[in-house]
């Protein structure tokens, strides 16, 4: 009889610790314990095509220098690793204005998407002249 409650014991501390480890696996992640946020979207033009190889730079006091990506053949971009705080997003591409976007504010553990769209530029055409004067011998 003294075996079985020991054994009655042990299934019993058994059960009880199988239950408390399947509740700490189901738990979901804390976001307070990231210390950094990050930022996506896509890059398109006004009708809605998308913009490869467009240059967007991502600036902040919170963060030392600028980081810069390229858009990939979808126009989507993607900063990770961005310390807290509000930033200013810039992109450049050929044959498009220049796009700034101000006062995007990225928080730790959050991923925003932010989608831009960017306006048709003019077309600039850039002539560049090299001349040398005719050499002359004196008449």
């Amino acid at each position: 009889m003294r075996f079985s409650r020991i054994q009655s014991a042990l299934w019993a501390f058994m059960a009880v610790l199988a239950l408390g480890l399947a509740v700490v696996a189901m738990q979901k992640p804390v976001f307070g314990q990231e210390t950094t946020g990050a930022l996506q979207g896509t890059v398109k033009d006004p009708s809605g095509a998308v913009i490869p190889g467009a240059t967007v730079t991502a600036t902040a006091p919170a963060l030392i220098g600028a980081k810069v990506v390229v858009t990939d053949s979808a126009g989507y971009y993607r900063f990770a690793n961005l310390p807290p705080g509000t930033y200013t997003i810039t992109v450049k591409a050929q044959g498009f204005d220049s796009l700034k976007r101000t006062g995007l504010i990225i928080q730790a553990g959050h991923l925003p998407t932010v989608d831009l769209t960017m306006k048709l530029g003019s077309v600039n055409t850039v002539v560049e002249v090299n001349a040398l004067g005719s050499l002359c011998a004196g008449a």
